[in-house]
């Protein structure tokens, strides 16, 4: 039986439940501009970007073990630096799992997404918020961090240019 393959997004044998700090990247279904607009430089949110804006905000008051450092809600993505603090978890898996660790950066997204989308299928009937999956990049050092939360502190100032621009994709 042929099964389809995925593209491995995860580093194989890191544990990313394990504590650490996080840069992540999640888009809107399709890249449709649903969580906002940006105006003069600066964002101004939508019902559903009010929504992410809350649950970020109360992300670490659900997942004690979770410590938001800086995040942006773009108009079609978001960009966040999560901080895991789970300290007696080893930072190697000596096996590849199939599901997701308990309090993993996996989980945390997951936990964001749907709380989102049940807040607004509740309230907006909003059918597809989420694009599957989402990108993360591990920050190993203090310098990579500095420069992360520059780029995130930036990225409404930078949207004209930005490729997630859905006018900047013909060009």
């Amino acid at each position: 039986m042929n099964y389809k393959r995925h593209k491995q997004y995860r580093l194989p044998y890191f544990n990313y439940a394990s504590t650490g700090l996080y840069f992540v990247t999640i888009c809107s279904h399709h890249r449709e501009n649903i969580f906002g607009t940006v105006v003069n430089r600066e964002v101004v949110l939508s019902k559903i970007g009010l929504c992410i804006f809350d649950c970020l905000n109360n992300l670490p008051l659900k997942l004690s073990y979770v410590t938001l450092d800086e995040f942006v809600i773009m108009p079609n993505h978001l960009h966040a630096i999560i901080q895991i603090v789970n300290p007696n978890i080893d930072r190697t898996l000596h096996e590849k799992r199939f599901q997701p660790e308990k309090a993993s950066l996996s989980i945390i997204i997951r936990n964001i997404k749907s709380t989102v989308t049940l807040l607004i299928r509740r309230d907006l009937a909003e059918a597809k918020v989420w694009q599957p999956r989402f990108h993360d990049r591990i920050i190993r050092n203090d310098r990579e961090l500095h420069s992360i939360r520059k780029y995130i502190q930036d990225n409404p100032m930078q949207w004209e240019e930005d490729r997630n621009n859905p006018e900047n994709i013909m060009m």
